[in-house]
């Protein structure tokens, strides 16, 4: 057992929800591979890459904020899948549980747009009397 002090931060009960909701439509586009007709090879292979390429991604989350293991781990929903994504643990065997299907899933804003700036440097130049 660790010593280490573990205080949930006051927003866990929030950051939980929130993390449910933003995982919900990833969860159900895998839910329904997981229930679609193909093979099953297929539909392990397309799952196992689904997953491999999130987990990889979290992982450079993870390295390049120096993101707190425990706090992470407060905010999902079965602990022992942070440890295993973030390579200080490892899955099982026996880590086979059912997948719910989540909440209805919140909105997400995409990422404001800028302008296109098709302008060049040439083009600026020109622009105050330069040579192109």
């Amino acid at each position: 057992m660790s010593t280490l002090p573990n205080p949930a931060p006051d927003h866990a009960a929030d950051s939980s929800a929130l993390v449910s909701s933003l995982a919900a439509p990833a969860i159900l586009a895998s839910r329904s591979l997981f229930t679609a007709g193909f093979t099953d090879e297929l539909r392990v292979a397309t799952l196992i890459e689904v997953a491999g390429a999130a987990a990889a991604m979290a992982r450079q989350i993870a390295l390049a904020g120096h993101v707190d293991l425990r706090s992470v781990m407060l905010q999902v929903t079965t602990p022992v899948d942070a440890r295993a994504v973030l390579g200080r643990g490892s899955w099982l065997p026996t880590m086979v549980r059912p997948v719910p299907v989540p909440a209805r899933p919140t909105e997400i804003r995409p990422a404001p747009t800028w302008p296109a700036d098709n302008d060049t440097q040439l083009d600026l130049l020109t622009a105050i009397g330069g040579d192109r």
